[in-house]
């Protein structure tokens, strides 16, 4: 580990005593709940939970990777024999302030989704436990950064016929459509050049590529530091990004995985900003 990864390690712990009173986490500016999109479920179905995200105003959590600094939101599920839950489905990610460093969450309230899958023998009523663990920032300097955990249920009955939950089957459904999903029309290529990673989107039809700010290269991997600028080209159809490599990834990084964010969204894709990449280095 870098000296960065260490200092930040410290800072953590410090965090975590600085926000336990009496054993219990205090709950600073995010509220979490369970909503499911099914009422009652059927034996042997596949149905999708969420975790609600209610930020307080100025507060953000983070992304599935957060960046150099920051702590992503965990679920850890406890459920009835033979059911089985999904990883997070995170929706798109944007940048966030943990003090001076910038990282990746949400700055507004969020839906992370999880497809839980029943067992073909079911009793009358069945409980799903998870525990939230996340970390929640604002801007006040007493109140800079919270660590908290919480532990959540949802009861739901079974049935011969799925009976679906009409306002959370909307907000989930809303949610599916914060989630990434894959461009068509775009050539990708990537390499690594010593502390480098190279990474290159062409456009098939050679439409032309706008020159804007806020280019980014969010990495689902925690392979580079965010405490250094992306470098961003746009020439023609093209778009050059170098992502500086973090003195803490591993020697060999086997693969580039994440979204590559334009503002004005991506010709051919309806207007969606978020470009889905995953490309081999090796």
């Amino acid at each position: 580990y870098s000296r960065m990864n260490t200092l930040f390690n410290s800072l953590l712990a410090f965090i975590a005593a600085a926000t336990v009173i009496n054993g219990t986490p205090k709950s600073v500016g995010v509220t979490h709940s369970l909503v499911s999109e099914v009422k009652a479920i059927t034996p042997g179905q596949t149905f999708t939970v969420a975790l609600f995200l209610d930020h307080d105003e100025t507060f953000h959590t983070y992304w599935k990777n957060p960046g150099t600094a920051g702590l992503a939101t965990s679920l850890n599920w406890t459920l009835p024999e033979g059911f089985k839950a999904s990883p997070i489905q995170w929706q798109v990610p944007e940048k966030v302030k943990m003090v001076i460093y910038e990282a990746y969450g949400y700055n507004s309230d969020a839906m992370l989704l999880v497809d839980i899958t029943a067992p073909d023998t079911l009793p009358e009523r069945v409980e799903l436990k998870a525990k939230a663990v996340w970390m929640a920032c604002g801007p006040e300097a007493k109140q800079c950064c919270n660590l908290g955990f919480q532990n959540l249920s949802l009861s739901l009955k079974t049935a011969r016929e799925a009976t679906w939950d009409e306002e959370g089957r909307t907000r989930i459904a809303e949610a599916r459509g914060r989630l990434p999903k894959p461009i068509d029309g775009w050539a990708q290529a990537a390499e690594r050049k010593g502390e480098q990673v190279i990474l290159t989107v062409r456009n098939a039809d050679g439409t032309r590529v706008p020159q804007r700010e806020g280019i980014c290269f969010y990495s689902e991997l925690n392979h580079f530091t965010t405490l250094k600028n992306q470098e961003t080209k746009v020439e023609d159809s093209e778009i050059t990004v170098t992502l500086p490599v973090a003195d803490y990834a591993p020697r060999k990084l086997k693969k580039l995985v994440g979204l590559l964010f334009h503002p004005d969204g991506w010709a051919g894709s309806d207007g969606r900003k978020y470009m889905p990449v995953s490309l081999s280095l090796e």
